[in-house]
Protein backbone atom coordinates (compact mmCIF):
# COMPACT_ATOMS: atom_id res chain seq x y z
CA UNK A 1 0.00 0.00 0.00
CA UNK A 2 3.21 2.33 0.83
CA UNK A 3 4.38 1.48 -2.91
CA UNK A 4 1.59 1.47 -5.01
CA UNK A 5 -1.33 3.22 -3.01
CA UNK A 6 -2.83 -0.44 -3.96
CA UNK A 7 -3.82 -2.99 -1.42
CA UNK A 8 -4.58 -6.71 -1.88
CA UNK A 9 -7.65 -8.03 -1.52
CA UNK A 10 -8.99 -10.23 0.96
CA UNK A 11 -12.16 -10.47 -0.15
CA UNK A 12 -11.79 -13.82 -1.73
CA UNK A 13 -10.29 -15.26 1.20
CA UNK A 14 -12.87 -14.49 3.57
CA UNK A 15 -15.06 -15.67 1.22
CA UNK A 16 -13.37 -19.10 0.55
CA UNK A 17 -12.74 -19.34 4.43
CA UNK A 18 -16.24 -18.93 5.29
CA UNK A 19 -17.30 -20.93 2.71
CA UNK A 20 -15.16 -23.66 4.25
CA UNK A 21 -16.08 -23.30 7.73
CA UNK A 22 -19.91 -22.47 7.59
CA UNK A 23 -21.04 -24.28 4.52
CA UNK A 24 -25.00 -23.99 2.90
CA UNK A 25 -25.00 -20.49 4.50
CA UNK A 26 -24.98 -17.13 2.63
CA UNK A 27 -25.99 -14.72 5.28
CA UNK A 28 -23.23 -15.69 7.33
CA UNK A 29 -20.73 -15.41 4.24
CA UNK A 30 -22.21 -11.71 3.90
CA UNK A 31 -21.54 -11.34 7.57
CA UNK A 32 -17.75 -13.03 7.74
CA UNK A 33 -16.74 -10.88 4.61
CA UNK A 34 -18.50 -7.43 6.20
CA UNK A 35 -16.14 -8.30 9.50
CA UNK A 36 -13.17 -9.84 7.30
CA UNK A 37 -12.79 -7.67 4.52
CA UNK A 38 -14.28 -4.44 4.62
CA UNK A 39 -13.08 -3.86 8.47
CA UNK A 40 -9.32 -3.92 6.80
CA UNK A 41 -9.94 -2.49 4.17
CA UNK A 42 -11.12 0.63 6.11
CA UNK A 43 -8.32 0.59 8.07
CA UNK A 44 -5.82 0.87 5.64
CA UNK A 45 -8.06 4.13 4.30
CA UNK A 46 -8.01 5.49 7.91
CA UNK A 47 -4.32 4.95 8.22
CA UNK A 48 -4.21 6.86 4.84
CA UNK A 49 -6.06 9.45 5.68
CA UNK A 50 -3.36 9.83 9.07
CA UNK A 51 -0.76 9.70 6.38
CA UNK A 52 -2.06 12.77 4.45
CA UNK A 53 -2.82 14.52 7.64
CA UNK A 54 0.88 14.26 8.60
CA UNK A 55 2.13 15.51 5.38
CA UNK A 56 -0.16 18.78 5.95
CA UNK A 57 1.41 18.98 9.29
CA UNK A 58 -2.26 18.94 10.82
CA UNK A 59 -2.04 17.46 15.09
CA UNK A 60 -2.73 14.42 15.54
CA UNK A 61 -5.65 14.74 17.90
CA UNK A 62 -7.50 17.18 15.37
CA UNK A 63 -7.31 14.92 12.36
CA UNK A 64 -7.91 11.89 14.39
CA UNK A 65 -11.64 14.05 15.98
CA UNK A 66 -12.15 14.74 12.26
CA UNK A 67 -11.96 11.36 11.16
CA UNK A 68 -14.93 10.76 13.99
CA UNK A 69 -17.29 13.16 13.09
CA UNK A 70 -16.96 12.37 9.37
CA UNK A 71 -17.55 8.73 10.02
CA UNK A 72 -20.63 9.46 12.18
CA UNK A 73 -21.73 11.63 9.69
CA UNK A 74 -20.73 9.51 6.67
CA UNK A 75 -22.44 6.24 7.85
CA UNK A 76 -26.12 8.07 9.12
CA UNK A 77 -25.86 9.95 5.54
CA UNK A 78 -25.47 6.94 3.90
CA UNK A 79 -27.55 5.30 5.85
CA UNK A 80 -30.62 7.66 4.87
CA UNK A 81 -30.06 7.78 1.55
CA UNK A 82 -29.97 4.13 1.02
CA UNK A 83 -33.24 3.79 2.76
CA UNK A 84 -34.86 6.98 0.43
CA UNK A 85 -33.59 5.17 -2.86
CA UNK A 86 -35.27 2.15 -2.37
CA UNK A 87 -38.32 4.16 -1.65
CA UNK A 88 -38.36 6.46 -4.41
CA UNK A 89 -35.76 4.73 -7.30
CA UNK A 90 -38.03 2.48 -9.13
CA UNK A 91 -36.85 -0.85 -10.06
CA UNK A 92 -33.50 -0.36 -8.02
CA UNK A 93 -30.70 -3.15 -8.05
CA UNK A 94 -32.78 -4.40 -11.40
CA UNK A 95 -32.19 -4.55 -14.88
CA UNK A 96 -35.15 -2.52 -14.98
CA UNK A 97 -33.82 0.05 -12.83
CA UNK A 98 -34.11 3.82 -13.89
CA UNK A 99 -31.31 5.56 -14.44
CA UNK A 100 -28.59 2.81 -14.48
CA UNK A 101 -29.37 1.75 -10.79
CA UNK A 102 -28.44 -1.56 -11.43
CA UNK A 103 -25.39 -2.04 -8.45
CA UNK A 104 -23.15 -3.63 -10.01
CA UNK A 105 -21.21 -4.20 -6.91
CA UNK A 106 -23.87 -5.04 -4.40
CA UNK A 107 -24.76 -7.69 -7.23
CA UNK A 108 -21.18 -9.41 -7.14
CA UNK A 109 -21.55 -9.52 -3.49
CA UNK A 110 -24.64 -11.27 -3.83
CA UNK A 111 -23.84 -13.73 -6.24
CA UNK A 112 -20.24 -14.56 -4.21
CA UNK A 113 -22.53 -15.50 -1.22
CA UNK A 114 -24.43 -17.63 -3.36
CA UNK A 115 -21.57 -18.83 -4.90
CA UNK A 116 -19.33 -19.54 -1.62
CA UNK A 117 -21.93 -19.90 0.83
CA UNK A 118 -24.59 -22.16 -0.75
CA UNK A 119 -22.67 -24.42 -3.50
CA UNK A 120 -19.62 -24.17 -1.85
CA UNK A 121 -15.86 -24.03 -2.88
CA UNK A 122 -15.79 -28.03 -2.78
CA UNK A 123 -17.34 -27.77 -5.60
CA UNK A 124 -15.25 -25.68 -7.76
CA UNK A 125 -11.57 -26.71 -6.29
CA UNK A 126 -12.58 -29.73 -4.66
CA UNK A 127 -10.49 -33.35 -5.01
CA UNK A 128 -12.80 -33.85 -8.29
CA UNK A 129 -13.87 -30.27 -9.09
CA UNK A 130 -13.26 -29.02 -12.74
CA UNK A 131 -11.39 -25.54 -11.23
CA UNK A 132 -9.39 -27.78 -9.10
CA UNK A 133 -5.90 -26.71 -11.00
CA UNK A 134 -6.85 -23.32 -10.08
CA UNK A 135 -5.66 -23.89 -6.45
CA UNK A 136 -2.49 -23.58 -7.41
CA UNK A 137 -2.34 -20.26 -8.57
CA UNK A 138 -2.54 -19.17 -4.49
CA UNK A 139 1.62 -20.47 -4.15
CA UNK A 140 2.17 -19.12 -7.61
CA UNK A 141 1.10 -15.33 -6.51
CA UNK A 142 3.28 -16.12 -3.55
CA UNK A 143 6.28 -17.39 -4.92
CA UNK A 144 6.70 -15.40 -8.32
CA UNK A 145 7.97 -11.94 -6.96
CA UNK A 146 10.62 -13.35 -5.79
CA UNK A 147 12.38 -14.41 -9.02
CA UNK A 148 11.84 -10.93 -10.52
CA UNK A 149 12.73 -9.33 -7.51
CA UNK A 150 16.08 -11.44 -8.14
CA UNK A 151 16.64 -10.32 -11.04
CA UNK A 152 15.10 -6.44 -11.09
CA UNK A 153 17.78 -5.89 -8.24
CA UNK A 154 20.62 -6.73 -9.90
CA UNK A 155 19.31 -4.48 -12.68
CA UNK A 156 19.01 -0.63 -11.70
CA UNK A 157 17.90 0.89 -14.99
CA UNK A 158 15.67 -2.73 -16.00
CA UNK A 159 11.83 -2.05 -16.90
CA UNK A 160 11.09 -5.12 -14.94
CA UNK A 161 11.80 -2.81 -11.59
CA UNK A 162 8.88 -0.90 -13.12
CA UNK A 163 6.50 -3.99 -12.75
CA UNK A 164 4.82 -4.98 -9.15
CA UNK A 165 2.99 -8.32 -9.68
CA UNK A 166 0.47 -7.95 -6.48
CA UNK A 167 -1.10 -4.80 -8.60
CA UNK A 168 -1.03 -6.73 -11.38
CA UNK A 169 -2.68 -10.02 -9.60
CA UNK A 170 -4.67 -7.69 -7.11
CA UNK A 171 -6.02 -5.24 -10.52
CA UNK A 172 -8.06 -8.15 -11.64
CA UNK A 173 -10.06 -8.61 -8.23
CA UNK A 174 -11.97 -5.61 -9.94
CA UNK A 175 -13.21 -7.34 -13.47
CA UNK A 176 -16.74 -8.51 -12.42
CA UNK A 177 -18.16 -5.08 -11.34
CA UNK A 178 -15.02 -2.61 -13.65
CA UNK A 179 -15.06 -2.27 -17.56
CA UNK A 180 -12.07 -1.75 -19.89
CA UNK A 181 -12.91 2.02 -19.35
CA UNK A 182 -12.23 1.75 -15.71
CA UNK A 183 -8.55 0.52 -16.68
CA UNK A 184 -7.58 2.35 -19.49
CA UNK A 185 -8.41 5.59 -17.31
CA UNK A 186 -6.40 4.20 -14.83
CA UNK A 187 -3.23 3.52 -17.10
CA UNK A 188 -3.79 7.15 -18.46
CA UNK A 189 -3.99 8.86 -15.49
CA UNK A 190 -0.92 6.91 -13.46
CA UNK A 191 0.83 7.14 -17.03
CA UNK A 192 0.59 11.13 -16.92
CA UNK A 193 1.45 11.65 -13.45
CA UNK A 194 3.58 9.26 -12.01
CA UNK A 195 5.79 8.88 -15.13
CA UNK A 196 6.00 12.42 -17.44
CA UNK A 197 5.12 14.63 -14.95
CA UNK A 198 7.31 12.99 -12.37
CA UNK A 199 10.30 12.88 -15.14
CA UNK A 200 9.64 16.65 -15.97
CA UNK A 201 8.72 18.63 -12.56
CA UNK A 202 9.67 15.95 -10.41
CA UNK A 203 9.79 19.10 -7.47
CA UNK A 204 5.78 19.41 -8.55
CA UNK A 205 4.97 16.41 -8.48
CA UNK A 206 6.61 15.56 -5.18
CA UNK A 207 4.84 18.45 -3.54
CA UNK A 208 1.72 18.36 -5.29
CA UNK A 209 0.15 15.45 -6.19
CA UNK A 210 -1.32 13.97 -3.08
CA UNK A 211 -3.34 17.39 -2.57
CA UNK A 212 -4.05 17.16 -6.36
CA UNK A 213 -4.86 13.48 -6.03
CA UNK A 214 -7.35 14.51 -2.77
CA UNK A 215 -8.73 17.67 -4.78
CA UNK A 216 -9.90 15.50 -7.69
CA UNK A 217 -11.92 13.27 -5.76
CA UNK A 218 -13.46 15.75 -3.78
CA UNK A 219 -14.29 17.41 -7.55
CA UNK A 220 -15.34 14.25 -8.70
CA UNK A 221 -18.23 13.60 -5.48
CA UNK A 222 -18.81 16.91 -5.91
CA UNK A 223 -19.80 17.13 -9.48
CA UNK A 224 -21.48 13.76 -8.99
CA UNK A 225 -24.12 15.23 -6.68
CA UNK A 226 -24.67 18.26 -9.19
CA UNK A 227 -25.06 16.16 -12.55
CA UNK A 228 -27.74 13.75 -10.38
CA UNK A 229 -29.73 15.81 -8.54
CA UNK A 230 -29.74 18.34 -11.96
CA UNK A 231 -29.72 16.31 -14.84
CA UNK A 232 -30.58 12.63 -13.97
CA UNK A 233 -32.88 12.57 -11.17
CA UNK A 234 -35.05 15.30 -13.14
CA UNK A 235 -35.28 12.82 -15.96
CA UNK A 236 -33.48 15.27 -18.46
CA UNK A 237 -30.87 12.92 -19.52
CA UNK A 238 -33.52 10.80 -21.23
CA UNK A 239 -32.47 11.05 -24.90
CA UNK A 240 -29.38 13.26 -24.12
CA UNK A 241 -27.52 12.73 -27.32
CA UNK A 242 -23.54 14.08 -27.90
CA UNK A 243 -20.88 12.71 -29.78
CA UNK A 244 -19.44 11.34 -26.43
CA UNK A 245 -22.46 9.39 -25.34
CA UNK A 246 -22.72 8.10 -28.93
CA UNK A 247 -19.29 6.87 -29.25
CA UNK A 248 -19.68 5.25 -25.68
CA UNK A 249 -23.20 3.42 -26.61
CA UNK A 250 -21.20 1.57 -29.19
CA UNK A 251 -19.12 -0.84 -26.84
CA UNK A 252 -20.14 -3.67 -24.61
CA UNK A 253 -19.55 -0.89 -21.15
CA UNK A 254 -22.37 0.88 -22.28
CA UNK A 255 -24.62 -2.24 -23.34
CA UNK A 256 -23.30 -4.52 -20.47
CA UNK A 257 -22.38 -7.39 -23.56
CA UNK A 258 -20.82 -10.17 -23.04
CA UNK A 259 -17.60 -10.66 -25.39
CA UNK A 260 -18.17 -14.42 -26.11
CA UNK A 261 -21.56 -16.00 -26.33
CA UNK A 262 -22.12 -19.93 -25.68
CA UNK A 263 -23.87 -20.90 -29.23
CA UNK A 264 -27.35 -22.32 -28.79
CA UNK A 265 -28.09 -25.74 -27.89
CA UNK A 266 -24.56 -25.79 -25.87
CA UNK A 267 -23.65 -24.98 -21.98
CA UNK A 268 -20.45 -23.60 -20.28
CA UNK A 269 -18.39 -26.04 -18.31
CA UNK A 270 -18.91 -29.92 -18.46
CA UNK A 271 -21.45 -32.18 -19.15
CA UNK A 272 -21.84 -33.14 -15.68
CA UNK A 273 -20.65 -32.21 -12.25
Amino acid sequence: MAITNQHSSIYLICQLICGVVFPGRPIANMVFVSYGYISSAQGIKFASDLKLGHYMKIPPRIMFLVQVVATLVSSLTQIGVLNWMFANVRGICTAEAVNGFTCPIARVHFNGSILWGVVGPGEFFGPMAIYRTLVWCFPLGAFLPIPLWLYARRRRHSLFRKVNLPVIFGAMSWIPPATGLNFSVWALVCYLFNFLIKRRANAWWGKYTMTLSAALDSGLAFGIVVVFFGFIYPGWVSGFSWWGTEVYKQGCDWQACSYKNVPEGQTFGPHTW
